[in-house]
């Protein structure tokens, strides 16, 4: 097994807590390598895994990794038996170590996270089990381009498509479909994204019409990706009413309709479709993501009223690595902008040692333009003679009035999707405030 990615990553631990997470993790892995390879004897590898019990006992933050490393460890004793419990033992095995990988990835832990994937998604394959295979590649195909590693994203994906279609689930086969799109549209190729992803909407209304929805909202995404911000909100919104069934998808399109409703100029119904996931979405992750993005409009269009209060409250939360770069970044960004610039730079400068720590690439580009941004602007600030007088907020009228930051009035089509999530919000936020 090679374990150069937890290594490198217990050389950079912050923490006491992150490195006993990280060093759980590595000796978890370690011990499925040993019965793997010389099989399960419990003179040896039960005190190994009472020890690493143990250490997974510390953990005391409030991931899922903790429980999930605990899967692993109680399936491991089960990895061999007779020829039927041999195979259900190692599916256990394996499944709990794909749990790990997703623990790893929600945690925003992408490349510890891929490495669980590349390993699950090798033995799976030679241990004939098509499935699993196909689950391990189409995860490590996310994972990989989280890490911006876009060739080893493509040869995943690819793999669980064909693994996929071996499997004969076509839900696996056509998700990958969708990955390989994001990989092209995340790099600029609009015209071949939407070429691959109308070919597998065909196919998923046929197929496997449950993933339609995701290859729809794919499609809002390169949509508004390319610039067509109206189309990416109408598609995300149509979707969104209809989904009942999956609460995933229907928080997730609600939190990309934000991004959207941002991108078209109009963030206060961005901040109600985000109100929306903080205050009804069943997981703590996903609300605590819903708030990043809250402080990220703040930082970037509200009072500092408001940017001070978010901060305050995010800086009392459990965040993970990804999310604490971000909201070091956002503070920076939001600092920026009330000229508070001794404040941007520090936060600006520990937003970047965490995205280089943990190879967030994306954001180690941002929080650099961010610094010389903040450069750019204290100096101008400094050559200014006079204050810059800011005109007054226009108050809004009429409800159906909006009018975009970039000063264009929205159609009344967007009039009407913006007036229905403002509708939305404030029944499901008003009772909490009685």
């Amino acid at each position: 097994m090679n374990n150069s990615v937890f290594m490198d990553r217990l050389g950079v631990a912050r923490s006491d807590a992150e490195f006993v997470r990280t060093a759980a993790g590595l000796a978890t892995l370690q011990a499925y390598d040993s019965i793997k390879t010389h099989g399960f004897d419990p003179f040896v590898h039960e005190t190994v895994l009472d020890r690493i019990a143990k250490d997974v006992q510390s953990i005391t933050d409030d991931s899922e990794i903790a429980d999930a490393l605990g899967s692993v460890i109680q399936a491991l004793p089960f990895w061999e038996g007779s020829h039927a419990s041999s195979r259900i033992g190692r599916r256990a095995v394996y499944t709990s170590l794909l749990v790990y990988g997703q623990a790893l990835s929600d945690d925003g832990e992408w490349g510890l996270a891929e490495q669980v994937y590349a390993l699950v998604g090798m033995d799976t394959e030679l241990d004939g089990a098509t499935w699993l295979a196909a689950e391990a590649r189409l995860l490590m195909g996310r994972a990989c381009r989280m890490c911006a590693d876009w060739e080893t994203s493509r040869m995943a994906y690819r793999r669980a498509y064909q693994l996929g279609i071996e499997a004969r689930d076509f839900a696996i086969a056509l998700r990958a479909r969708i990955g390989e799109a994001n990989n092209l549209w995340g790099r600029g190729d609009f015209p071949a994204a939407n070429r691959l992803l109308a070919t597998t909407l065909r196919r998923a209304r046929v197929a496997c019409p449950s993933v339609a929805p995701r290859v729809m909202l794919a499609m809002a995404g390169v949509a508004n990706a390319a610039g067509n911000h109206e189309r990416a909100i109408q598609l995300a919104f149509t979707l969104q009413d209809s989904l009942t069934d999956d609460d995933e998808l229907k928080y997730q399109t609600l939190v990309d309709l934000a991004i959207f409703f941002t991108d078209y100029g109009l963030p206060p119904i961005a901040e109600s479709a985000l109100r929306l996931v903080e205050h009804s979405a069943p997981e703590l992750r996903v609300r605590r993501h819903a708030t990043l993005n809250l402080f990220f409009l703040a930082a970037h269009y509200q009072s500092e009223a408001a940017f001070k209060s978010l901060n305050d409250k995010l800086a009392n939360e459990l965040l993970t690595p990804r999310q604490q770069t971000q909201f070091a970044l956002f503070a920076a960004q939001g600092y920026r902008r009330f000229s508070q610039f001794d404040s941007a730079r520090a936060s600006a400068e520990h937003a970047l040692a965490l995205a280089k720590q943990h190879e967030f690439f994306q954001l180690v580009f941002e929080t650099e333009t961010e610094l010389h941004e903040i450069d750019a602007d204290r100096t101008a600030s400094a050559a200014t003679l006079a204050p810059t007088s800011v005109p007054p907020t226009r108050k809004r009228v009429e409800k159906t009035l909006y009018r975009s930051t970039t000063g264009a009035r929205p159609s009344a089509r967007i009039q009407r999707v913006a007036e229905s999530l403002e509708n939305m919000a404030r029944q499901l936020v008003a009772p909490d405030a009685v």
